[in-house]
């Protein structure tokens, strides 16, 4: 009987341990319909599905951690997070490695119609223009250096308020933002022809401490857009 015990007890001994969750950044600064949060936590939105997605077909568990802009490289350098995705190489540098892409990104910039209607991005040079704070624009950066006056708002959904209030006259946005707060009809200011400030692929970044490998998350995203739960259009 004790021999039958000591070998049951054996095997136990020898199973694979479960494998741990898959921990997500989310970024506290965005919403839908990237992200809704309730009472701190991550409820709804694209970050959510493609996590729970991503997770499944890796075979773990999805956890979402909710981290400030700001904070979002140091978490993922430390290890207190696995991965980030929906994010562009430029918005993030540091020590991770960066997957296939998830998703296409349209930066925008958009002008209220009662004021004069910029041509191009240098017409911009020196005024303000409505950001998110801890926010990078390549771009923006490249082309107007010193002369990019930026007026940061906390999110997306703040900037679209100041322009509706006229307490500024540009912002900039991504198209699936605008797209969907207009299908919401959460926002019907009268706006110029927007300008494309830049288009890119987004990804997700792994951090250098992950339990998982880029193969391994390359992988399961490939299955995921195999299957249609991940569409990518370039």
């Amino acid at each position: 009987m004790r021999a039958a015990l000591f070998c049951f007890l054996a095997s136990l001994s020898c199973l694979p341990a479960a494998a741990s969750p898959l921990r997500f950044i989310v970024d506290t600064s965005v919403s839908l319909p990237y992200a809704k949060f309730e009472n701190g936590e991550l409820k709804s939105g694209l970050s959510f599905e493609l996590g729970v997605e991503l997770a499944r077909h890796l075979k773990r568990e999805a956890k979402f951690v909710p981290v400030a802009r700001k904070r979002i490289g140091q978490t993922l350098e430390s290890g207190q997070a696995d991965l980030i995705c929906g994010y562009a190489q430029g918005w993030l540098p540091g020590p991770f490695q960066w997957s296939r892409p998830v998703a296409q990104h349209m930066e925008l910039l958009i002008s209220r119609a009662d004021v004069p209607a910029p041509q191009r991005l240098s017409d911009l040079a020196g005024q303000s223009i409505g950001s998110i704070a801890g926010f990078r624009y390549v771009a923006l950066e490249l082309q107007l250096g010193a002369q990019f006056v930026r007026d940061d708002g906390p999110d997306a959904e703040a900037l679209l308020r100041r322009l509706a209030a006229k307490r500024i006259s540009h912002a900039i946005v991504s198209r699936s933002y605008l797209d969907y707060r207009r299908r919401e009809g959460g926002f019907a200011v009268a706006l110029h022809p927007p300008l494309v400030i830049e288009k890119m692929d987004l990804r997700c970044a792994l951090s250098p401490k992950a339990e998982l490998s880029l193969q391994q998350l390359d992988e399961g995203l490939t299955e995921m857009q195999t299957e249609g739960s991940l569409r990518v259009q370039h």
